[in-house]
């Protein structure tokens, strides 16, 4: 087999480097390498196998390189779910998420082209797919032998707006429920019931054992502009709190879904309102997003503000409570970039990308973060500082959030190529 050809790019962004208007910088310069040269340099940019010769009328979708100055991961495996974009398709996307079983002998994955897969863990090979009614832009939940049966569950939505429980080892479906809307985000389970939320402002409980209806509580949808995307649920002791498209974020009874308060989180905002980030919690404080209004520290108890960082068009938040010197704060915008906020709100680091667009909700991952850009691909950062240590191009960029466990990583990217990382 001929050797793969690898791209090497002098891609380098500068701590604090304000992006441009248009949120894109100018086009690296390519210089175009064998992997023998690479690898002799050593250089820290590793690739998969080439996927073979490119059918008529279609385009190359994947690259399957590093560029970084430290090789921390490398390509274990890569399985295509979405074989043919046309040559004229503008930018797609993909935003499905994957889920691994505890030993990652099984990961769960679906795309746009509406197929959720089980891939053997080991090598990528498929143990089976099943045909769903909509495209999947959401992440699984895998439920443990005993949660809802005699044997492992994953719950997977689409934006059909269904709910489907299907055995983990067959692929056999369990039960349904249909939702009114997309459902973006992966459910969450707590106290025998099944909390998910639809993009149409709706939250429901359902019965864990039978995904029968329990509860919902919905909002007005707001006219005029809205950010794609839905609130996830947090559900804290006897509470659940949740976002809204009309820029409130609620806290109900878990049990019966009552309203114990809300709070507008986007201001004198009459459009980009969402509160679409999953909200997280540490001790008493609450931290979430508002696209218009920024980052927010809340009281737990009643939705009063500690803090507030503005930042513009902010995006989903991630809560890091494993430093020694207090939690920190990782918090997107789609037009500056990443932030590090310490526990008083005070801006520790910004990292911004070359080419930037959208970015996925930031994931941790032991000392590193893990970024996803919608116009250029995964960045491996240092969590400390925001150094970029490692960035991967999986072809087309990737809108998706990456997802860590053990030794592995997995993406999938835009032309819907997934990829399993490794670092061995």
């Amino acid at each position: 087999m001929p050797l793969p050809l690898l791209r090497l790019s002098p891609r380098h962004v500068p701590q604090d480097r304000k992006p441009r208007r248009n949120g894109s910088a100018a086009p690296p310069v390519w210089t175009t390498l064998l992997v023998g040269l690479l690898l002799g340099s050593g250089c820290a940019a590793i690739g998969a196998e080439p996927l073979g010769p490119r059918k008529a009328g279609r385009v190359p979708l994947v690259t399957s390189h590093y560029i970084a100055p430290a090789g921390v991961l490398r390509v274990a495996w890569q399985r295509t779910l979405q074989p043919a974009v046309p040559f004229f398709s503008y930018h797609p996307q993909e935003f499905a998420t994957a889920v691994a079983s505890p030993d990652n002998q099984l990961v769960f994955i679906g795309s746009s082209e509406k197929t959720f897969y089980a891939l053997r863990g080991s090598d990528g090979e498929v143990v089976w797919k099943r045909r769903l009614t909509g495209e999947l832009a959401a992440q699984p939940l895998y439920l443990p032998a005993g949660t809802v049966g005699s044997e492992p569950v994953v719950l997977v939505g689409d934006d059909d707006g269904v709910l489907s429980a299907i055995e983990a080892a067959t692929g056999s479906l369990v039960w349904t429920y249909r939702a009114r809307g997309p459902i973006h985000t992966q459910p969450v389970v707590h106290g025998g019931l099944i909390y998910i939320t639809s993009s149409e402002g709706r939250i429901y409980g359902l019965d864990l054992r039978t995904g029968k209806w329990v509860w919902q509580y919905e909002r007005e949808i707001t006219e005029g502009f809205a950010i794609r995307g839905s609130s996830g649920v947090l559900p804290v002791g006897g509470r659940v709190y949740v976002g809204f498209p009309d820029g409130y974020l609620a806290c109900l009874n878990g049990e019966t879904g009552e309203v114990v308060w809300t709070r507008q989180l986007s201001g004198e905002a009459s459009r980009f309102t969402d509160v679409d980030g999953t909200p997280s919690v540490v001790g008493e404080t609450l931290y979430v997003s508002c696209y218009s209004g920024g980052i927010y520290a809340l009281d737990v108890k009643d939705g009063s503000t500690r803090w507030r960082f503005e930042i513009e068009a902010a995006g989903p938040v991630t809560v890091d409570a494993s430093g020694y010197d207090g939690e920190r704060i990782y918090a997107t915008s789609a037009n500056q970039g990443l932030f590090c906020l310490d526990a008083k709100g005070r801006k520790l680091w910004n990292q911004s990308f070359a080419r930037q667009g959208e970015l996925a909700q930031p994931v941790l991952w032991d000392s590193y973060l893990l970024q996803s850009v919608a116009a250029d691909g995964l960045y491996l950062l240092n969590k400390q500082n925001g150094k970029l240590l490692q960035f991967f191009d999986p072809g087309q960029g990737a809108s998706a959030r990456a997802m860590a466990q053990g030794d592995r990583v997995y993406i999938l990217s835009n032309a819907g190529s997934f990829f399993a990382l490794t670092t061995r």
